[in-house]
Order: structure tokens, then sequence, then C-alpha cells
């Protein structure tokens, strides 16, 4: 079972950049989408995982939170 989470939404170029940074690393990762055109990311289940609301989000392995495409992209 895979412990990453990529919490995105598929035409967000921020979040498209993570899941190429992604790919390049080779890993694999859970896709959670969020379709922000519904106010998805703005319900209680995302936000209890990102009190910010935005996408992306990297939740990693040990549970820690990672939001910024850039920041994200830095860590990987």
């Amino acid at each position: 079972m895979n412990d990453i989470v990529l919490h995105n939404y598929y035409r967000s170029s921020t979040s498209y950049r993570v899941r190429i940074a992604l790919e390049m690393k080779g890993m694999t990762y859970n896709y959670v989408p969020h379709h922000l055109r519904h106010g998805e990311h703005l319900g209680p289940a995302y936000l209890a995982v990102n009190p910010q609301g935005l996408v992306p989000a990297l939740v990693w392995s040990d549970g820690t939170l990672l939001t910024q495409s850039l920041a994200i992209i830095e860590f990987l």
C-alpha cells in the first residue's frame, strides 16, 4: 500500500507540476481529486487535511503535510 497521497485538481497547473515531479522521480502515490469548480476543496473533509483549502497538497508517508507546488517539488 502506498502512503503518499496527492490531493489535487486535474486542470490545476500547480498540481500538474507536482504530478510531473512525482513521475520523474518514479514515485507512486495515491491520487485524490478535488473538483475546484464544484467547491470540493472547501468541504469539511478536505479542510481537515489542508485548512487552507488549496491544491495541491501532498501528505507524506509519515503524515507530514506539504502545500505549495514549488515547496513540494523542492522536498521531492
